[in-house]
């Protein structure tokens, strides 16, 4: 009976992790260049003569890096990708990569994210100064007429293994596969929203919330079945 129970404490475990990645997700719509995660666990049962019984549990995060669409801003510090890749910043702790293209200016008039780390282009850190900025679509930099850098895009052979570090930022732990892309599409005065489907988290997040009680009402069952036995055996 205690084991009945523990099944269905795991699951219902489970479902919780499952739900605060919906929440996370919901939480996250109309956050810009935001990609949605999904949390896939996979009970297998062990194979006879393994040690211990019951399932192995694997658990699979799998973020959805397709492209979220673009909106219209008329900021020319808002820049859109087109197609595949990331912007490449860099942090205090190296570079990292984001689709979150809301970027802003310094005191160094350098090309900032939103959190201060410095735009990374071809030639390192890219240097405004004063006058009227213009992004191409090749990712080239002017100010007024003057050319001032080249946006750095990259994307990866494998995306799943970058590592989510938080605020749209994503790192390279070596396993990614780090590749640059030529031909960059850039749409400026535009950003990527969020790729986050709300009607797929709501509904995800209904059916986790029932199995969740269904797990509840199976474990009050055999709580009172085994109230019940303890009782007829005291009567005996």
């Amino acid at each position: 009976m205690a084991y009945d129970v523990s099944l269905m404490a795991a699951a219902m475990d489970q479902k919780i992790q499952q739900l605060q990645h919906v929440t996370h997700n919901l939480a996250n719509a109309s956050t810009p260049g935001f990609k949605a995660e999904h949390l896939l666990i996979l009970n297998v049962p062990r194979q006879e003569g393994e040690p211990g019984t019951g399932n192995d549990t694997l658990k699979t995060m799998i973020v959805d890096f397709e492209r979220g669409i673009s909106q219209r801003t008329d900021n020319p510090l808002d820049l859109a990708l087109q197609n595949d890749g990331f912007f490449v910043v860099q942090t205090k702790d190296g570079q990292a990569y984001t689709r979150k293209g809301d970027f802003t200016v310094n005191g160094l008039k350098q090309l900032v994210t939103q959190a201060g780390d410095p735009v990374v282009g071809e030639g390192g850190a890219i240097t405004l100064g004063s006058g009227k900025i213009r992004v191409a679509g090749n990712g080239s930099i002017f100010v007024d007429q003057n050319e001032v850098g080249q946006l750095k895009i990259v994307d990866f052979g494998n995306r799943q293994a970058l590592r989510n570090v938080g605020g749209g930022l994503y790192v390279d732990d070596g396993a990614a596969g780090v590749k640059r892309v030529d031909r960059p599409e850039i749409a400026s005065g535009s950003i990527e929203l969020s790729n986050v489907n709300v009607v797929n988290e709501m509904a995800q997040m209904i059916e986790i919330h029932r199995s969740f009680e269904a797990y509840q009402k199976i474990i009050q069952m055999l709580s009172d079945q085994d109230k019940l036995s303890v009782s007829r055996v005291g009567r005996v």
